[in-house]
């Protein structure tokens, strides 16, 4: 199965009701998947001997009409987006230098419903290594909006933190949670790359809806734990410890 049919399967849930009647329009999510996948052919570069690098920030411009019907689905469409535009990159050896993103925006020049253009650009994104939170001043805020709570992740190296002290390898690390899924994993293209031996390429990812976070755990290598137990998912709560290889940290919310 290619990667834009697994795109379409992984959208029949959503076919019935509110996305059905978002898309009564010319506009369909399988066209914008491909033109993703345009996009990143277009502007892929070689920048080293076996490495091509390709965009992983995107924006969909679209008219306000279109825009209007899509915003109530327009996380989980863009985060549908991404999973492909990652799968993709896979099948054809691309590589990211941050997380893949896509949103959607209106613009007054596209007045015909179903039209739309794509507009891209290579961001780096979020390094935790050697204790220390590396993001670009360069780089896009991670999420439009507040998440009620202001839930984050206080990281270190080895040892729990906990926040205001000091971790046995340095200070923690504070992670705002600013997005509904943050991927975690040693891969480039992960919201929080974390440079660790014993992390996986995609290891776990958090998923952050109103009240609720959920921890996931994505087939990794040496498996996620939680406050010390093995897990394959578990829902967080203020002061659950989290351990994904030598990695530990701890999930905060006001």
């Amino acid at each position: 199965m290619g990667v834009l049919q697994r795109f379409e399967r992984r959208l029949e849930g959503m076919i019935e009701g509110t996305f059905a009647r978002a898309f009564k329009s010319e506009l369909q999510p399988v066209e914008i998947a491909s033109a993703v996948q345009r996009e990143m052919d277009e502007r892929a570069a070689i920048v080293a001997q076996g490495r091509t690098l390709v965009p992983n920030d995107f924006i969909v411009e679209l008219s306000a009409d279109d825009k209007e019907r899509l915003d109530a689905l327009a996380e989980s469409i863009g985060q549908e987006l991404a999973k492909l535009a990652r799968d993709y990159a896979t099948e054809q050896g691309y590589s990211f230098v941050g997380p893949v993103r896509v949103r959607f925006k209106a613009e007054d020049d596209l007045q015909t419903t179903g039209r739309f253009r794509i507009r891209s650009g290579v961001i780096r994104g979020t390094t935790f290594e050697g204790g220390e939170i590396r993001q670009p001043v360069s780089d896009h805020p991670r999420g439009d909006q507040q998440v009620p709570g202001r839930p984050r992740l206080l990281i270190s190296p080895g040892g729990a933190a906990t926040e205001g002290t000091s971790a046995s390898q340095g200070m923690q690390q504070s992670f705002e949670l600013n997005t509904q899924v943050t991927l975690m994993g040693r891969g480039t293209d992960c919201d929080l790359r974390l440079v660790d031996n014993g992390v996986s390429r995609h290891h776990a990812e958090i998923r952050v809806d109103d009240d609720d976070a959920v921890l996931i755990d994505l087939g990794s290598t040496n498996g996620t734990f939680v406050n010390g137990q093995q897990t394959k998912r578990a829902r967080l709560v203020d002061g659950t410890r989290i351990s994904l290889g030598r990695t530990t940290m701890t999930f905060r919310r006001d």
